[in-house]
């Protein structure tokens, strides 16, 4: 009994072997060695992508402020003054609003590692717009005679331009030199790679696949016109992930056996699952905030987010920080007490019942008042809200009783008294 081989060749053992082997290389099917990890490939990955997103767009969900300190016992105010904090918060150049201008910043800085933008000054020598330059397009070096570091824009068919450190805004990613920050794609290229690869290899797999597979058999020899009918008709009707499960109609004695590779058995889907924590962890970015649940709980979620906050975000928080702070603001501006601060307060937020049990918590032991409360949920003050409470028990430690009355409050009222007598 002769096995028809014709049909079942790319499933037969020899063929899986060389295909899973050259899965594991990076190659896709025809051998040729898989496409470069860049940017845009990097991207179609769903890990990055959603990585990328949610650092993004967290980043972008938290507003900046402006303040100046008033002493130097630290005390501060809120103030709208300095055109740093009109381009941030509100206009940072004619195309674009800042959401956008933040978000396209946070994914250039986790795809490149370099966030930069051209300063564009008024007549008096402000800052007025922030104008991003394309990181693929800029190259970091330092100039040989002056030995400042500048900025080289080679844009395609477009004139090259050198500006320099006082041209642009650069915000730099985790850095090995403290100017440039590496690229996550370059360094995490392995990880990418073998996480693309997996899906290519799951998605041919399905696209590519007779489903169900199997081996044919024939007592004798199949003729050439039998073959080209079957063959035809398996490429018409039974190819692909959608028609699993249609019967064969067999003819001239033909014998059809099922069998399957189990994926999971494979290690396939597992190994997939390990290259989503892979990214995850490249990026420090909690499994369950890509849709990965399957270890998720609702008090470990809680306390992940608190550390996505606290682990990966603030550092973010601070890099802008200090680089808007450096390089927006002038030195006179800093001098005066003005500084940028991005409120992370919206992210440390709970539920509303233990925002409400911390606040009447601040409140009853005195460091809350009315109104600190109203500005922290964005409401307007009201007068006499400014008061401060102080428990009635709280003394010094060793006293005993009460606290003092203050003698000079004593004064004051008992001449107010009098004054009312009169």
């Amino acid at each position: 009994m002769n096995v028809f081989k014709r049909v079942a060749t790319a499933l037969n053992s020899t063929a899986w072997d060389q295909m899973i082997r050259d899965w594991q290389a990076g190659k896709e099917s025809d051998g040729s060695e898989g496409i470069p990890v860049t940017q845009d490939t990097a991207m179609k990955y769903s890990a990055v992508f959603g990585c990328c997103r949610v650092l993004a767009e967290t980043f972008c969900s938290v507003v900046v402020k402006e303040y100046k300190r008033t002493d130097r016992s630290g005390d501060r105010q809120r103030t709208y003054d300095t055109s740093a904090y009109d381009i941030l918060h509100n206009v940072p150049n004619d195309e674009m609003n800042p959401f956008s201008f933040s978000e396209l910043g946070m994914y250039q800085l986790n795809l490149g590692g370099n966030f930069m933008s051209r300063k564009i000054r008024n007549n008096a020598g402000g800052i007025h717009s922030l104008i991003p330059l394309n990181h693929e397009c800029v190259e970091i070096k330092r100039n040989e005679n002056t030995k400042r570091v500048e900025y080289v824009f080679k844009p395609n068919n477009e004139k090259e331009e050198t500006y320099t450190r006082d041209q642009v805004f650069h915000v730099p990613g985790p850095s090995l030199n403290g100017i440039t920050g590496m690229n996550p794609i370059s360094y995490a290229r392995a990880a990418i790679k073998l996480g693309k690869t997996y899906e290519m290899f799951l998605q041919q797999y399905y696209e590519n696949g007779a489903l169900p597979s199997g081996m044919f058999e024939h007592p004798g020899t199949l003729k050439d016109i039998a073959y080209d009918r079957l063959k035809a008709d398996l490429e018409k009707g039974y190819k692909s992930f959608l028609n699993k499960g249609k019967p064969l109609v067999l003819e001239d004695g033909l014998k059809y056996s099922p069998f399957s590779l189990d994926l999971l058995d494979a290690q396939l889907l597992e190994s997939k699952k390990f290259q989503i924590e892979d990214i995850c962890r490249i990026y420090r970015v909690p499994l369950h905030m890509v849709q990965n649940l399957d270890k998720a709980t609702n008090n470990n979620i809680e306390h992940q987010s608190l550390e996505f906050a606290m682990y990966t975000m603030l550092p973010w928080f601070k890099r802008w920080e200090s680089c808007v702070n450096a390089q927006l603001l002038s030195k006179a501006e800093r001098q005066a007490g003005y500084y940028l601060e991005y409120d992370m307060a919206s992210l440390l937020r709970g539920d509303s019942k233990s925002m409400a049990e911390a606040f009447a918590r601040g409140r009853q032991w005195g460091w809350l008042s009315v109104n600190d409360i109203r500005r922290l949920l964005n409401m307007n003050s009201i007068p006499n809200g400014d008061i401060y409470l102080q428990p009635v028990n709280m003394v010094e430690a060793g006293a005993s009783g009460l606290a003092p009355v203050d003698q000079k409050l004593v004064d004051e009222i008992r001449a107010l008294i009098e004054t009312r007598k009169e």
